[in-house]
């Protein structure tokens, strides 16, 4: 039963997700500030210190769901591919998640509320994200 047990936490360690060249990085200034605005447009709260923040290599990278450009996972982990470090699209989108506790995309706040999606941002375009997601 001893060795049963071991086995199932073995195989549960090797599932998480962690991107190939997935490096953890100190947030800057503006992602405080994305933070905030995330927190105000949402209504939820969260410890921003409580979160680590990941680069990835290159403009995207394999998920559970295709191909991505920012992930959240539950622990309190975001990663985003290194080509959109500095896009407040990406990064709130994936703040937002952590905010919320979960995935899927509800709409409030997703999209009202929070223009946090490829159709709903009106902020800057990163149109070279077609067929990607933000997840």
């Amino acid at each position: 039963m001893r060795w049963g047990w071991l086995l199932l936490v073995s195989a549960m360690a090797g599932c998480a997700f962690e991107p190939e060249g997935a490096r953890r990085i100190d947030p800057s200034a503006a992602y405080e500030t994305w933070w905030e605005r995330t927190q105000a447009c949402s209504d939820h709260r969260g410890d921003f210190a409580k979160v680590d923040f990941y680069v990835v290599p290159g403009g995207e990278f394999p998920c559970p769901t295709g191909q991505c450009v920012g992930r959240w996972e539950p622990g309190h982990r975001i990663y985003i591919a290194e080509k959109y470090m500095a896009s407040e699209l990406v990064v709130r989108h994936e703040m937002l998640h952590e905010l919320l506790g979960g995935g899927g995309h509800p709409n409030p706040p997703f999209g009202r509320g929070c223009p946090l999606t490829w159709d709903s941002w009106t902020g800057p375009a990163y149109q070279e994200a077609a067929g990607v997601t933000i997840d």
